[in-house]
């Protein structure tokens, strides 16, 4: 009989390994959260948490309440509680999700409070100020000593060369603090990597840096960007210099001009112009309009008064028609008709007939021939009537 029929060895598990999955982690974060003074709730939460994210290199994940507490073995109340702790000392990140809260952490650990404040100086450099340490490992069942502890004295291994799990980094960890907080803000996510290149290229310091923020600030609130698709990407909009873009955020002298005047002359008709209300695509349409009345620099301020005399206006009609091309195209078409002062189409008017009509052009001084169509007479007779307008 051998030996091994006799001898029943339990089976040994096997170790795990790296091969086997393993958790990215910035050391930044393991060296802050070991700094703060978190109970072993909010340990455990934040080690499922990271598993959950950084695990499957996600930056956040929707995790129900049950599943901490299948994962921590920590009742769902004390699961939540220890939650809204970390979210009150700015720990976790939360937001709306589709099924749960998404989670996330929050990488600025300068940003944490209360127990989990730590002193940044120590992060990224204190375990440098002894270059020696011990390292305690437990041997496991990789040597024959199952369980035995072995003590060496060893250089810090943080910085080895043959480490093959961590990619070239793009930034330093200044500069990687401080892109976070700009990719954090920018509205539109894409291509991640190339943004840290141009950001990288950028090497904003401080002042730079609080300049760019403001800019994006400014991009953020403008009528362009509240449609996604006229979003540039963040590294074309780093590499243009985006945040030194002029955003008009109020009307000029000149535009407040034409809705002064808009205002005056059919505010009480068809609605007046919020002038403290900015609209940009409304300050575009000005600009547009004026200058499709160079020839006229004035014309402006005749326009709205002739608009409420003479024109009947559609019930959709309002500021931004009236100075649109197809607003300013119709009313010229409409814009000898006479009104009363209560804004009533005036009686006998000289277009309503053909007589009218011909005796309006004779009046002017129109010449016309009997088989001259009386619609062309009618044209010549409005465009006549402009021209006295303007002189």
């Amino acid at each position: 009989m051998a030996l091994a029929d006799v001898l029943h060895m339990p089976e040994q598990p096997r170790s795990v390994q790296v091969e086997d999955g393993f958790t990215r982690v910035a050391h930044g974060i393991i060296e802050a959260l070991s700094l703060a003074d978190l109970s072993k709730r909010h340990y455990k939460v934040l080690l499922v948490l990271i598993r959950q994210t950084y695990g499957y290199n996600k930056k956040s994940d929707e995790i129900s309440l049950s599943q901490f507490e299948t994962k921590t073995g920590v009742l769902k109340p004390n699961v939540s509680t220890a939650i809204d702790e970390l979210i009150e000392m700015n720990v976790i990140l939360r937001t709306p999700g589709t099924h749960a809260h998404c989670l996330s952490i929050n990488k600025s650990y300068p940003q944490w409070t209360g127990k989990a404040k730590v002193d940044v100086s120590m992060v990224w450099g204190y375990q440098n100020n002894n270059p020696r340490v011990i390292e305690t490992i437990t041997g496991g069942y990789q040597n024959d000593n199952s369980g035995v502890i072995d003590s060496i004295t060893t250089i810090d291994n943080s910085k080895r060369q043959d480490q093959k799990t961590t990619p070239k980094e793009n930034l330093s960890r200044s500069l990687r603090e401080r892109f976070e907080i700009f990719w954090a803000m920018y509205p539109k996510k894409k291509s991640k990597t190339t943004a840290e290149k141009a950001f990288a290229k950028r090497k904003p310091d401080e002042q730079l840096f609080n300049d760019l923020m403001a800019g994006l600030g400014r991009a953020m609130t403008s009528e362009q960007w509240q449609n996604p698709t006229f979003i540039p990407y963040p590294a074309s909009w780093l590499t243009a210099g985006g945040w030194m873009d002029v955003i008009q955020t109020a009307y000029t002298d000149a535009e407040l001009a034409v809705i002064r005047a808009f205002n005056e002359a059919l505010g009480e008709r068809i609605g007046a112009v919020d002038e403290a209300v900015f609209v940009e695509a409304r300050a575009g349409g000005i600009r547009a309009f004026t200058a499709h009345l160079k020839g006229d620099a004035e014309a402006w301020k005749r326009y709205f008064p002739a608009v409420r005399d003479k024109v009947d206006l559609p019930p959709h009609a309002g500021f931004d028609y009236l100075i649109s091309p197809k607003g300013f195209g119709d009313v010229k078409g409409r814009m000898a008709v006479k009104r009363n002062p209560d804004g009533t189409k005036a009686a006998g008017e000289w277009h309503a007939t053909a007589s009218g009509i011909k005796a309006k052009a004779v009046e002017m001084g129109i010449a016309f021939s009997d088989d001259e169509p009386v619609p062309a007479i009618a044209l010549r007779v409005r465009a006549a009537i402009q021209k006295s307008e303007r002189s």
